[in-house]
């Protein structure tokens, strides 16, 4: 049985150390998508070189796998996979490439050396073994900041041609997380898309079917969603006009150059959501609300939230009343009509302040 006063002051450390990191990953966050969109298009050609020369059948999945033993030993580095239709169990399984991601773990590793220091204090009651097993129990925790970087730097990908020469199976997985175990969809691709069939399945409301779902360029006008999961789907390039969104969880669910005149968007969470360069004409957000960064910000319980994104987006004559949209980019909107009556916008960013 584990100290439980060890415990205890390494769970207060552990707080610490993610709330540490979360301010790196608020300085950081621009750089690092924009370099791991380089390590992915170099993964994306290296992959076309391999169907090129030597395996021609399409991928399922492309895996950024957390190795354990990599990290017992503090080498901080992910290696990368893809697997055909039977995942781990593929034959053909093939090493890709390697990621460093020990900028990631400065405050991971710091934390591990202040408990190797902390339990000295406890005269022989705590083993090294026991802060190895505490810090792998706060992996997942760190581990999250790649899953935020590579969701939102894979979705600038979609459209290079890097990436789209791939050559995917008709449903193709983007993934990060431990090996053999759980992990986490960052990107989905769905080549089989039949509208009816698709909507006639909307309408069955099903409660966690449709997140993380690609519905990219597919015509859903006049179609109701209205409290449906949709949370880190597509809808880019999507035709949503008249389509009815009311009460939908929305966390990261892009909706990338998609048309969404007279959408109603009301009481929907819009946490990371993208909507940039949309047709938002005459859409409605009342009582919509998405935050950036952490919801409590003395204990950390998740990644801090990427603004709500309206860059370039045409947002004439869009009612915001009584949406909270802390932290929104709006930068490049248009805005001309839009109601922002008791809308809460603090540090929301504009090309000019709406009045």
């Amino acid at each position: 049985m584990m100290n439980k006063g060890f415990v205890s002051r390494a769970s207060i450390m552990c707080n610490e150390y993610l709330l540490k990191t979360e301010e790196l990953f608020v300085s950081n966050k621009d750089k690092w998508i924009a370099d791991f969109v380089g390590e992915f298009l170099d993964v994306c050609a290296q992959i076309r070189k391999i169907q090129d020369e030597i395996d021609q059948s399409p991928i399922s999945y492309l895996e950024y796998t957390m190795l354990l033993t990599n990290f017992l030993n503090r080498d901080y580095i992910v290696d990368i996979f893809t697997y055909g239709d039977e995942s781990y169990l593929d034959e053909n399984q093939r090493f890709i490439a390697s990621y460093d991601i020990s900028y990631l773990f400065i405050y991971f590793d710091e934390l591990w050396n202040k408990l190797l220091l902390e339990r000295k204090r406890y005269v022989g009651n705590v083993s090294a073994r026991d802060v190895k097993i505490i810090m792998m129990n706060a992996l997942t925790d760190f581990y999250a900041y790649l899953v935020s970087i590579a969701r939102f730097a894979i979705a600038g990908c979609i459209d290079n041609n890097l990436f789209k020469g791939v050559n995917k199976s008709d449903n193709f997985y983007i993934n990060v997380g431990k090996y053999m175990e759980s992990t986490q969809t960052v990107y989905r691709e769905n080549k089989c898309k039949d509208i009816e069939a698709l909507a006639n399945w909307f309408d069955e409301k099903l409660e966690k079917e449709y997140a993380y779902g690609d519905y990219s360029g597919l015509d859903f006008s006049d179609l109701s969603f209205s409290n449906t999961q949709l949370s880190y789907s597509s809808f880019r390039r999507a035709h949503l006009n008249n389509a009815d969104f009311t009460g939908c969880a929305l966390v990261g669910t892009s909706f990338y150059k998609a048309g969404m005149e007279h959408c109603r968007l009301d009481n929907c969470c819009l946490n990371e959501a993208d909507f940039s360069n949309a047709v938002l004409k005459d859409a409605s957000f009342i009582n919509a609300y998405g935050r950036a960064g952490l919801s409590d910000e003395k204990q950390w319980h998740h990644v801090g939230f990427l603004p709500v994104n309206f860059r370039n987006a045409d947002l004439t004559n869009a009612n915001f009343t009584r949406a909270n949209l802390v932290g929104a980019d709006f930068t490049g909107a248009v805005l001309d009509g839009a109601n922002f009556t008791k809308a809460v916008l603090d540090g929301a960013v504009f090309n000019d302040i709406p009045e």
